[in-house]
């Protein structure tokens, strides 16, 4: 599996939304700014809480096999002490002579892309405000009538609850707001973003080919996990409305260290 894509991704443009027709503006004597969407690429994506692979091997050991092999691995972990999450950095580029301020972005996470017969795309979109104590995430926010524009219909085979976390601008919660990229400059986001862990279990457990006979060997497997990402994000402009950009895909794969 390829290391995960940098830099610059695909951009996606909406000419129906410029068209004076299309943002009801014939006739109003207002004039349309000379803007672009913001040019948005995934820097990096990291793992950010992820269980041991002996730990892993203990808890499937625990699940399906005896007490006599299971004291090779150590205690046995509980489901809810095994969590999932990683944080992604997107930058943000904007070439405008106007502020953008980011309103909505989607994301499209799968586990083990391209198994045969594997549904288990999940999705979150996330909705930024200027309290986030008090910041409602609206479901149809992520949807738009533009052709063209990855929304969550597109997403259709998407496992509900298995994308779970929120966004957490520069990792605080006190940042989870409206996040303006200013005129001609650029700015980065880290998202952080949690998975289901009975689902990812399950995931793994699936296609981790051998895992559960090495286990059964009292041998700790290698648990690879390869992702792929991709999404769009929305920012809002004064006399425009809303404006969308895709990002990605971007592709690599976690190794659970031992």
């Amino acid at each position: 599996m390829k290391q995960t894509t940098l830099g610059i991704l695909s951009l996606l443009l909406l000419a129906p939304l410029f068209s004076c027709a299309a943002l009801g503006l014939s006739g109003t004597g207002s004039t349309v700014p000379n803007v672009r969407p913001p040019n948005v690429s995934i820097a990096a994506v990291r793992m950010a809480e992820m269980p041991t692979a002996r730990d892993l091997a203990s808890y499937y050991c625990g699940q399906y096999l005896g007490p006599l092999i299971c004291r090779a691995f150590g205690p046995v972990p509980k489901t809810s002490d095994i969590h999932f999450a990683f944080d992604v950095d997107l930058k943000l580029a904007n070439s405008s002579k106007v502020p953008m301020p980011l309103v909505q972005t989607l994301f499209a996470f799968t586990a083990f892309p391209g198994a045969q017969d594997a549904q288990n795309l999940g999705t979150v979109c996330l909705s930024f405000c200027e309290d986030p104590n008090n910041c409602r995430q609206d479901a149809n926010a992520c949807r738009s009538d533009e052709p063209e524009i990855r929304d969550i219909r597109d997403f259709a085979n998407a496992t509900a609850g298995f994308l779970i976390s929120t966004a957490l601008g520069e990792r605080k919660l006190s940042d989870l707001r409206v996040r303006t990229v200013p005129p001609n400059e650029e700015m980065k986001m880290v998202v952080h973003l949690g998975l289901d862990p009975l689902q990812m279990i399950g995931l793994i457990r699936q296609f981790s080919k051998g895992g559960i006979d090495q286990i059964k060997r009292g041998q700790i497997p290698e648990f690879t996990i390869p992702y792929e990402i991709e999404g769009t994000a929305w920012v809002s402009v004064e006399s425009l409305g809303r404006l969308a950009t895709g990002f990605g895909p971007a592709a690599g794969q976690w190794q659970l260290q031992r």
